[in-house]
This record gives C-alpha cells, sequence and structure tokens, in this order.
C-alpha cells in the first residue's frame, strides 16, 4: 500500500525519465510489485487453479521487463519479500479479508454469468505466495541474474542496498510502487514505469534542497519526513482519524520535532488517539530506519542503520518488531531461494502436490523470453516494429503478430467463455486442478478483405492455366478507389468472370476474358491494365 497520497502530494518533485538513463549501472527490482501486475492478467486461472500456459502469464511479464533492462545495459537485481514483520501482522490480516471477500463476490458473478465483473473481482482477490516467487527464481537462476530474497521487508533491504557501493552488491536506484521506499530514505526511485522503460523518478535529496517546490522540505530532515509518513498512515500503522498527508506535513513543518507532534495531538484529537499509539509510532519510526536486512557479505542479518543506545533504552532492548533475529544458516538459505521464508521448508522438498513446481512449464518462459530478447531490435526501441502491409513487386509480405492470449480474446465471445468456465463454478473450492480444452475456437470465415483475396487468387490462378503467358497480381493498390468482382451472367458455361475497375470518372468499367491469345495481347495483361488506370 506505501504512505496514502504521498505520491500524489510530492508531486511537484516527480520528474518523467526514461530507464536508459540508468545505462551501466545496477538497478534494484521489487520483485512483488511487478509480480502482482503481471499476475492480473491471469488471476482466475490462479485462483481456480486452471492449468495451461495463460496461468504463468506473470512470469512472461516479468521477464518482458528484464529483457527490456539488460536491452539497455542495466544489470538488474530482483528482491523478493520475506516473511511478515510482527507489527504489520494487522494489516496482512485485513488485506486477507479483502481479498477472500473479493474471490467470494467473483465467484457469485461467475455463477450469474457476468465474466467481466468476475475477471475485475479475481484481479483484487489476488495475491503473490512465496512459491510462485519461487518459480521466477528458477528462471533467474537459469538467466544468471541476481536476485536476493529478503528476510522481512524487500523495501528495508533495497533501502539497505541503496547505500552500498556496486563492489558490495549496492544499486544506484529502485524500480518499484510502493512509495514506502521514500519513507525508508532511498535516494532514487522510479515508479509507474512502462514496458517500453518510461517511468516517474523521484530524487530524495531534493527535497531537502529544493528552494522552489512546494511543498518545501528544507526545514525538515530524514527523521522528520519519516516521522511525517507514519503519521500520514503506513502499514506499520493507521492514522490518527482526520490526520492525513497534508495535516501531517503541517504539523512536522510547524513544530519541527516528533515528541512535541504527539503532545499537540493527543491534545487535539484527545480520545480519538489510542492508548498506546506514542509508542507504536516510535517503533514505526525505528522499522523505517532500523530494520533487519541481510548483508550479502557476512552472510547474516545486520540494521540499516545501527541502532542509538538511546533508541535502545526506550524500547527497553525489545527489537523483534524489526524483524525477529535469525540464525546466519537460515537468513542465507533465505537469501538465495533454497528456504520458504514463512514456512521455514525447503522448496524442493515441497509436501504438498499442490505446491508442485512444473519446471516443463517454467522452461517453456525461458526459451519464450529467450527468443524475444533475441528479437530486440538494435536502436533506442525495445521492440522490433513489423508490418501487415505487402510490399511492392519483388517484396516478402511481414504479417503482424498477435500472441495468443489477444487473438483468443478477440474470438471468444461470452457465452463460449461462459460455458467453458461452467466445471469451474462447481469445481472451484475443490483440490483437483482444472483443466480447460486448450483447442481455440475456430476463426469465423466472414473476413470480406480475405474472402475478396481468395476470389483473385482464384481467379489468377484460372487465367494462368488456360493461357502461356504468367499474370503478375498488384498486391499494393495506392489509389483509394474500391474494387470489386462479380460474375457474369450465367448465359454460357464457359463464359468467365467479369473484371470490374473504376476509371478515372468514378465510373465501372467492364472487362470480359477468354481464353484466346489474341484478345490478351489486345487488352495486355492484368498487371499493365492497372497501370494505366
Amino acid at each position: 500500500m506505501g504512505i496514502k497520497d504521498l505520491l500524489r502530494f510530492v508531486k511537484p518533485y516527480v520528474e518523467p525519465i526514461h530507464i536508459k538513463k540508468y545505462a551501466g549501472q545496477r538497478v534494484g527490482i521489487d520483485a512483488y510489485s511487478w509480480l502482482h501486475k503481471g499476475a492480473y492478467s491471469c488471476s482466475m486461472e490462479l485462483l481456480l487453479n486452471i492449468e495451461g500456459d495463460k496461468k504463468f502469464q506473470y512470469l512472461k511479464y516479468f521477464m518482458n521487463r528484464i529483457n527490456m533492462l539488460r536491452h539497455y545495459k542495466i544489470t538488474p537485481v530482483v528482491v523478493f519479500d520475506g516473511g511478515n514483520l510482527p507489527c504489520k501482522a494487522a494489516t496482512e490480516d485485513e488485506r486477507d479479508k479483502r481479498r477472500q471477500t473479493n474471490r467470494d463476490l467473483a465467484m457469485e458473478k461467475l455463477k450469474e454469468g457476468n465474466i467481466a465483473a468476475a475477471s475485475e473481482l479475481f484481479q483484487r482477490a489476488v495475491s503473490i505466495s512465496p512459491v510462485m516467487a519461487y518459480q521466477l527464481i528458477q528462471i533467474l537462476r537459469s538467466e544468471s541474474i541476481e536476485f536476493i530474497v529478503a528476510p522481512y521487508e524487500a523495501d528495508a533491504q533495497l533501502a539497505y542496498m541503496s547505500t552500498l557501493e556496486a563492489e558490495k552488491g549496492g544499486i544506484v536506484a529502485v524500480i518499484s510502487e510502493d512509495s514506502d521506499l521514500l519513507a525508508y530514505g532511498c535516494p532514487a526511485i522510479i515508479f509507474k514505469m512502462d514496458q517500453y522503460g518510461n517511468g516517474q523518478e523521484v530524487i530524495l535529496d531534493k527535497f531537502f534542497s529544493s528552494t522552489t517546490h512546494v511543498p518545501s522540505f528544507l526545514s525538515f530532515d530524514r527523521m522528520l519526513f519519516t516521522g511525517m509518513c507514519v503519521l500520514a498512515g503506513c502499514d506499520f500503522l493507521p492514522s490518527v482519524p482526520g490526520i492525513g498527508i497534508s495535516k501531517a506535513y503541517g504539523l512536522v513543518s510547524k513544530y519541527r520535532n516528533l515528541d512535541r507532534v504527539l503532545s499537540i495531538l493527543k491534545i487535539e484529537k484527545r480520545s480519538q488517539v489510542p492508548e498506546n499509539y506514542s509508542k507504536s509510532f516510535k517503533e514505526a519510526v525505528a522499522v523505517f530506519q532500523h530494520a533487519r536486512v541481510y548483508d550479502a557479505v557476512s552472510k547474516q542479518l545486520k540494521h540499516i542503520k545501527p541502532i542509538p543506545d538511546e533508541l535502545l533504552e526506550s524500547l527497553d532492548g525489545e527489537l523483534n518488531f524489526l524483524g525477529p533475529e535469525m540464525a546466519p544458516t537460515v537468513a542465507t538459505a533465505i537469501a538465495q531461494g533454497r528456504l520458504n521464508p514463512c514456512t521455514m521448508e525447503a522448496f524442493d522438498h515441497l509436501p504438498s502436490s499442490r505446491n508442485h513446481i512444473d519446471l516443463t512449464n517454467i522452461t517453456r518462459v525461458v526459451q519464450s523470453q529467450k527468443r524475444e530478447a533475441a528479437s530486440l531490435s538494435s536502436g533506442d526501441g525495445c521492440f522490433s516494429v513489423v508490418s501487415s502491409h505487402k510490399s511492392r513487386k519483388g517484396s516478402k509480405a511481414v504479417e503482424d503478430k498477435q500472441t495468443p492470449s489477444s487473438v483468443e480474446r478477440k474470438l471468444i465471445n461470452k457465452d463460449l467463455e461462459l460455458e467453458k468456465l461452467r466445471p469451474l463454478i462447481n469445481n472451484a473450492t475443490g483440490e483437483d486442478t482444472i483443466i480447460i480444452p486448450k483447442e481455440a475456437p475456430k476463426v469465423p470465415d466472414n473476413n470480406p478483405f480475405k474472402k475478396r483475396k481468395i476470389e483473385e487468387m482464384q481467379l489468377d490462378w484460372n487465367v494462368s492455366n488456360n493461357t502461356t503467358e504468367q499474370m503478375s497480381v498488384v498486391t499494393e493498390v495506392e489509389s483509394s478507389e474500391i474494387m470489386g468482382f462479380t460474375p457474369d451472367s450465367q448465359k454460357s458455361v464457359d463464359s468467365k468472370p467479369v473484371l470490374m475497375v473504376p476509371d478515372g470518372n468514378k465510373r465501372v468499367k467492364k472487362v470480359k476474358r477468354t481464353n484466346c491469345h489474341s484478345s490478351l495481347h489486345k487488352n495486355s495483361s492484368i498487371l499493365n491494365f492497372f497501370s494505366r488506370i
């Protein structure tokens, strides 16, 4: 979720960029951010456990963006979320209930036959599991792409890595959709990056140095800025009723002391402020500054920043809210993607067949991504452009390429989709895997342009069989005039079709074709005839 309305509030500091700005450098990626985006397109398949290639669309989505970064000579470093922090438990429970509610509503819409509404609700209900993350990890390993699984929050791990040199595993920027990274003090973040590399960049240092932007943060330091974010409401602590980002900014900029702000808040809001709010507030601020992360050099957990003795005393030495301590061997196994950070079970010994990793599907995704990466153009554009128009005489035709999913989406009508999904409605809560036939519906033969092309080919084939000269056909019409073919009257079974061609005055001329060579030479070839017009 991040800090509510924070990006909108700091919009004057947001600048559009292209990711090639970071060519030759290491950029961190919030893995679950991209996984969530990719899962929207296959949310129904994931939640109903429908087997098929579309179920793994989220992997293709992710690798498309990885290949785009590599195309621009950027070294991607993928960071996954680990276990849940204790202070985030309430937020996670609320999200789980909301997802379950959306899933139940989606099933109701599916039973009613409203597939569009069901799909939207399934998107709201989908979540990313460690097993799904592990499937991506297998692909990243096969592609030699650097990754790390954080012990707890990926945002904290990314913020820590932003403070390191490249030789020690450091990164210069982060690609994410989570505004929490600003509260963690991440120096450079790219939000809302599209498939072509265009995004919105926020440089944190500009907040504290700009004299022209409004709102101004000249009187702020990192601690005050983080305190403002916590006051506005975050994943670790909900805001006091009536306190949003604007009000939080006003309080912090006015008093410039977080303890004073908490005192004023208790006076103004009185009973609306929970009894233990001050303690929870200090803990939330401490998470953003001192959360436990994994250090790849020492191969053990450490804090983003060392904890001051004064803070340690005020917390009575209780630091589990920052993430419980764990043995270095366990932390390393999690970081390397060998151990499930939530269940502490090894991924290669999954007890449940339902969570079985299908290496065949993953291999297929890898091969598909390699082919797409090989087709990238050498220019600034990330993808090659192909044309569906045929070239002039002597050139080869190039057809538009469409993905199977887009073609299928266009061809399958709602009734057919509903018929396919009927078995799922009764079995969605079962343990069995549901398999939908993979055969795509046949394309209706109702394309007028395709029919006209077939008639052209048949006509020319008949003429070539009855003449000694090869007839040429013009495949590109530059004029905006309309061309039509109609059969001649059936006076004789030997009669030929009539070619109707508009002349310069837009009147249709009729030209009969015969089997005689003399008639053919008199009227010249079809190519020459069209050329004169």
